[in-house]
């Protein structure tokens, strides 16, 4: 999985030098990133003779039960479940913290991508239905993958991966505020009423921002649930506006995948049903 490094004054304490060992047999090529539950590496695997890539719990939160529990879990899910379109785990990991064995992914971001230019209609309905696939499958074995967003999708030479199951859950209630910022649906800030539905609204958001590198709500998407915005922050975004530069059908199923309501959006068949002809000869997943 190729990540962008941050920046060496960013980096917390606790983390691991090149050369160091993060797991046994695993050792350090580069940190590639500080996050607020793990540490992400780039290692060489003395068993497997190639680079992979390591998530970690962080140092300073291996006493907290419910972030050990969520580590693990993600690792679990990822080394069992299989996809074409999903990032391949090949271990998980309890000591000397709770980690996750993933391949290395040597594409770009869609995010990445998109800062440098929006896509086209095809390439867009070609990412939509690769993506729908993937969660699709994820759906069927019970689980929402509750942060879709061009940041964790890879792409290369066309094909899709969908990365980082941090956040994933079961349909239902979930904790309040769960997300993303800009790609959060209003039943996801809410804490309630997660389902299919849910992962519908970032597959939108997550198009549309493909389409024309722009969040259609924008990023200060927060709803009125979110408590830790301040209060000016605090009202519904306006509708999206239409999209007038693609075809009709895309710019209605976009916009119907962002309706507030999770009821009023389309199912993932129905999305895959106009995204189809749209993509022309590379309708199939790859």
């Amino acid at each position: 999985m190729k990540l962008r490094r941050r920046d060496e004054d960013a980096l917390g304490t606790g983390t691991l030098a090149a050369g160091e060992e993060v797991l046994p047999g695993y050792r350090v090529v580069a940190l590639l990133a500080h996050g607020r539950r793990v540490d992400t590496y780039d290692v060489w695997s003395e068993h497997r003779q190639c680079r992979c890539v390591v998530k970690i719990l962080r140092e300073d939160r291996r006493d907290d039960p419910r972030v050990r529990d969520a580590v693990l879990l993600e690792g679990r899910l990822l080394r069992d479940l299989t996809h074409p379109h999903l990032v391949r785990g090949y271990e998980v990991h309890d000591h000397p913290a709770p980690a996750m064995v993933l391949e290395t992914l040597t594409g770009a971001t869609l995010a990445a991508l998109v800062d440098d230019g929006p896509l086209g209609a095809g390439d867009v309905a070609l990412l939509g239905l690769q993506l729908s696939s993937v969660l699709g499958y994820l759906h069927r074995e019970g689980w929402l993958h509750l942060d879709v967003k061009p940041a964790n999708v890879v792409v290369e030479e066309g094909r899709t991966t969908l990365i980082d199951l941090s956040l994933v859950d079961t349909p239902g209630s979930g904790r309040p505020g769960a997300g993303t910022r800009g790609y959060l649906a209003p039943e996801q800030a809410r804490g309630e009423g997660l389902s299919s539905a849910t992962d519908i609204w970032g597959l939108g958001v997550t198009l549309v921002e493909a389409l024309t590198g722009e969040m259609p709500y924008g990023d200060e998407a927060t709803w009125d649930s979110r408590r830790r915005i301040p209060v000016v922050h605090r009202r519904a975004p306006r509708p999206p506006r239409p999209l007038t530069s693609v075809p009709r059908e895309l710019d209605e199923l976009l916009r119907t995948c962002l309706s507030q309501d999770p009821a009023a959006r389309p199912r993932l068949d129905d999305v895959r049903a106009i995204l189809s002809p749209l993509a022309g000869e590379a309708a199939g997943t790859r």
